[in-house]
């Protein structure tokens, strides 16, 4: 028997009978890409239910086009705005990176960071991506945004994923959407509406309702709707809880973060119970309008990237009391930001000052009478050790700071770096040995000491000399009257910190200017 060959369609207002021979291939749903929720679909052409009224496939290019994958196909999105060159790491740094593991090839630290070597000949850090892909990363970045590695086998080196394979392994489906004319204009007999940014499309929470069998004593019913909220851990009773996208079952710090950055109208909204009959409604407004360090960018312009997302979640953690978010926890976070704006009295200090964050390093002995107190690594920051200012971000005066050597020029360029980042120090005293400042901040009235140096490496050297930087006698000359009775006033009541800070140069990382807190450095 001959193959029977494919009818062609019938012209519009013919029979209304399907036409056998013709395997649909249309997809009843594309992949959504995560946080946006049913209903919230980007505009695709949709399959008109009426067959006579469909267009003749000649009339218009596909919406669609699929090559023939294998059915097991995994569908993921690929990033590849940089090339992988962008990543590479500095050699020096590379230079002091242990050698590759024999099983792995991965190049591991104490921070558990894995970079990899490639077989062009860079070395990048390695990071998971929310399908577990291994992906270039920056240091700087909670979600790695390079293309995928793969291990080379029976060598230590990783090189960059193809686009497609095809066979054992995951294949990337591609989708390409060809805008057809009048796309987003008009709508047909076998177009979607556009639905106008009004309603569920600007308030995303109204889809976020759970079904009956879903519920748990913490939901909370709005309009009749019940939603997921944001755990009231020990604050049941709190006046604010945070419905939820039932999507995000928990919000650490990286999915905070990163719905912040990519979603923002998906983090969880505010709602408030209204008396008399104290039923729950939403508020209007989002709690949060930009990511984490860009709030901690705002009022600390200079410090490193590195140091904002490590300060962003050192607060995201205190505030919440755990690595998880809280609806009493991200209240605290909005009150910490708000009084930022207003320059308020903050009920919580150690939220609102990163130099209040800071672990204590403790003094150890060095060689002979000395002592030494070692800086941590840049990149090893958990938890908050340093704080790290960028010189890129101020490059004049830190070319001068670095051409000049007296302690008056390091006790200038240090104000005026406090001054920019929102601090208040006092008049600098007229020695022209032992460089320190005195400091404080609005919002709080613990007062800041900090000794100045200039340090090659990872340690600050203390002579014994350095104990006439205390001396009382020595204090108006040191710091002047003024910062004398403010350190004396805030040590009798517990609130005088002690800090070191100044210059840093090391091999492997850019210049910078480093602060750190230790412990009372008199005994």
């Amino acid at each position: 028997m001959s193959p029977k060959h494919p009818i062609r369609p019938k012209a519009p207002g013919s029979s209304t009978e399907s036409t056998p021979g013709r395997r649909d291939t249309t997809l009843d749903h594309l992949p959504r890409r995560p946080g946006i929720s049913l209903g919230h679909e980007p505009d695709l052409p949709q399959r008109h239910p009426f067959p006579e009224h469909a267009p003749a496939p000649e009339a218009q290019p596909p919406t669609v086009e699929i090559t023939d994958l294998p059915a097991s196909t995994h569908i993921s999105r690929i990033t590849t705005d940089h090339p992988i060159s962008h990543y590479y790491l500095p050699p020096k740094m590379v230079d002091r990176l242990p050698a590759p593991d024999p099983l792995t090839g991965f190049r591991s630290i104490s921070s558990k960071r894995k970079f990899v070597d490639l077989v062009d000949g860079g070395t990048v850090l390695l990071g998971t991506d929310r399908h577990g892909h291994l992906r270039v990363k920056r240091l700087s970045e909670l979600e790695p945004s390079g293309p995928r590695l793969e291990r080379v086998e029976g060598t230590l080196a990783w090189r960059q994923v193809r686009a497609v394979r095809i066979g054992t392994g995951d294949s990337e489906l591609i989708i390409t959407r060809h805008p057809l004319a009048g796309d987003g204009q008009e709508a047909g007999p076998s177009r979607r509406p556009r639905i106008p940014d009004t309603g569920a499309s600007s308030e995303p929470w109204k889809n976020w309702g759970i079904a009956a069998h879903h519920a748990s004593p913490g939901d909370i019913s709005i309009e009749g709707v019940r939603y997921k909220t944001v755990p009231r851990v020990d604050a049941s009773d709190h006046p604010i809880a945070y419905i939820k996208n039932p999507a995000h079952l928990i919000y650490d710090f990286d999915l905070f973060q990163a719905t912040l950055r990519q979603h923002i109208e998906q983090q969880p909204r505010g709602a408030i119970q209204v008396p008399p009959t104290h039923h729950w409604e939403v508020d209007p407004r989002l709690p949060f309008d930009r990511t984490l360090t860009d709030y901690v960018a705002a009022y600390f312009p200079e410090l490193s990237d590195l140091s904002l997302l490590n300060v962003a979640r050192k607060q995201f953690s205190l505030a919440n009391g755990s690595d998880i978010a809280t609806g009493a926890g991200l209240t605290t976070l909005r009150q910490v930001f708000t009084d930022w704006k207003t320059s308020s009295v903050t009920p919580r200090p150690e939220l609102a000052d990163p130099l209040l964050m800071l672990s204590v390093l403790q003094t150890i002995p060095g060689k002979g009478s000395h002592r030494i107190v070692e800086v941590p690594d840049p990149a090893d920051q958990v938890p908050l050790q340093r704080l790290q200012f960028d010189s890129q971000k101020f490059s004049g005066e830190w070319r001068y700071f670095s051409s000049s050597l007296t302690a008056g020029a390091i006790k200038r360029f240090m104000k005026d770096l406090l001054t920019r980042n929102g601090y208040t120090v006092f008049e600098l005293g007229p020695a022209h040995t032992f460089p320190t400042v005195v400091f404080t901040r609005t919002g709080h009235d613990f007062v800041f000491y900090m000794s100045l140096h200039r340090i090659h490496g990872r340690k600050v050297q203390i002579s014994p000399a350095d104990e006439r930087r205390y001396v009382p006698e020595r204090l108006p000359e040191l710091i002047g009257p003024a910062a004398m009775r403010a350190v004396q006033n805030a040590e009798a009541a517990n609130k005088l910190i002690w800090l070191k800070g100044g210059g840093q140069i090391l091999a492997d990382h850019p210049d910078s200017v480093f602060i750190v807190r230790t412990d009372d450095p008199r005994r």
